[in-house]
C-alpha cells in the first residue's frame, strides 16, 4: 500500500510539474504577445510596400488539343491489301504510320531549341528579353552586347513559356507572361499558329525528301509494276502534302483562345504579406519559447554548479584576521 501511495504522489508530483512548464511558458507567450503581433504586422506591411518596386506582369493560357492518330505507330502490312514487300513499302509511305509516343515528340519539340529560337526571331522577341541592352532611340543593341541564341531561348522557357497537359481532360495549356496583357495574349495565340506552321514546314520537307527518291528510283528501275507501284506513291505524296496545308488545325487545335488577363499574376503581394505575417508569429512565438528555455538551462546549470563544484574561498588569512579584530 505504501508502495502505491508514493508512487501515485511521484505520479501527481510529474503532472503537477508539467503544467508548471506548461503555466510558464504560455505566460512568456502571453507576456509578448502584444510585440510580435505589432513586428509580424509591420514586417507584413513593408513586403507588401516593397512588393509595388517589381515591375507587374501577366499571364494568358492558350487551351489546345493535340491532333494525333489514335492508332499506334508501326508497319502492318496484313492491313493494306498488299501482302508483299511492295505492299509495306506503299502501307508506310501512304499511311504514314504515326509512332506511340507522338503526344511526347510534339511536347518535346514544342521546347526545343530549333523551335523557340526560331519562334523569337520571327516575333522579334530578342529586345524584349534584353530590354537594358536594347538602345530605343537608335533602335541599335548597345555597344559591347552580344546576344547568344541559347542564353535567349532559356530566358524565353524559364521566364514566359509554360506548357502543361491537364490530365484530367488531355488537353495542353500553353500560357504566357508578359509585362502587359494584350502582348501576354497575343503571344500565347500566335505561339500556336507558330507551332502548326513549324510542324508543317518539317512534314513538308520529309515529304519532299520521300518524293526526291521516288522520282530518283523511277529514273534508275526499268520494271513496269515497279513503276506503277511508285507512281502510286507519288500520288500518295501528293495527297498527303495537299491535306497537310489543308489543315489549320494540325497538330495544335485551337480550343480556348488566349485573352487579356484581368489582373497580374505576379507578384503575389497578397500571398506574400499573408505568408509574412504567418511566418512572423510563428518565428517570434519561437523566439520567445528559445529565450525561455535557454535563460531556465542557465538557471539550472548556474544552480547546479554552485550545489555540487562550489567556488573556493581564495581570501587570503591575514584579511580574515584583520577582519576578526575589527570586529
Amino acid at each position: 500500500m505504501a508502495t502505491e501511495e508514493n508512487s501515485q504522489n511521484k505520479g501527481e508530483t510529474t503532472e503537477f510539474a508539467e503544467y508548471q512548464l506548461l503555466l510558464k511558458y504560455m505566460h512568456m507567450l502571453l507576456r509578448y504577445k502584444y510585440r510580435i503581433v505589432i513586428i509580424a504586422i509591420l514586417g507584413a506591411g513593408m513586403v507588401f510596400g516593397l512588393s509595388w518596386l517589381i515591375d507587374d506582369r501577366f499571364s494568358a493560357k492558350a487551351t489546345v488539343a493535340i491532333n494525333i492518330s489514335e492508332t499506334p505507330g508501326g508497319v502492318k502490312p496484313t492491313d493494306y491489301r498488299g501482302a508483299n514487300t511492295m505492299g509495306v513499302i506503299e502501307y508506310d509511305f501512304i499511311i504514314d504510320a504515326t509512332q506511340s509516343n507522338e503526344r511526347e515528340r510534339h511536347l518535346a519539340r514544342m521546347e526545343s531549341f530549333g523551335f523557340i529560337s526560331s519562334f523569337i526571331l520571327d516575333q522579334s522577341l530578342l529586345q524584349w528579353l534584353y530590354p537594358k541592352e536594347w538602345n530605343k532611340a537608335t533602335k541599335k543593341w548597345k555597344e559591347g552586347f552580344t546576344h547568344d541564341m541559347r542564353e535567349a531561348v532559356k530566358a524565353f522557357k524559364s521566364k514566359a513559356l509554360y506548357i502543361k497537359v491537364d490530365k484530367k481532360t488531355d488537353l495542353l495549356d500553353i500560357r504566357i507572361t508578359a509585362e502587359s496583357p494584350t502582348r501576354a495574349a497575343h503571344l500565347a495565340n500566335e505561339i500556336v499558329k507558330a507551332f502548326n506552321l513549324y510542324v508543317r514546314e518539317l512534314d513538308s520537307e520529309e515529304l519532299k525528301n520521300r518524293r526526291i527518291y521516288l522520282e530518283l528510283r523511277l529514273s534508275e528501275l526499268q520494271n513496269t509494276e515497279v513503276h506503277r507501284s511508285i507512281y502510286r506513291l507519288l500520288e500518295a505524296q501528293l495527297a498527303v502534302e495537299s491535306l497537310i496545308f489543308a489543315r489549320d488545325n494540325y497538330p495544335l487545335e485551337m480550343i480556348q483562345p488566349a485573352t487579356d488577363p484581368l489582373f497580374e499574376s505576379y507578384p503575389p503581394r497578397k500571398k506574400w504579406t499573408a505568408f509574412t505575417l504567418i511566418g512572423l508569429v510563428i518565428l517570434g512565438f519561437t523566439v520567445v519559447i528559445a529565450i525561455a528555455m535557454i535563460s531556465a538551462l542557465r538557471r539550472d546549470l548556474k544552480a547546479y554548479a554552485d550545489k555540487y563544484d562550489p567556488k573556493p574561498d581564495i581570501t587570503p588569512s591575514n584579511l580574515k584576521r584583520e577582519e576578526w579584530i575589527d570586529k
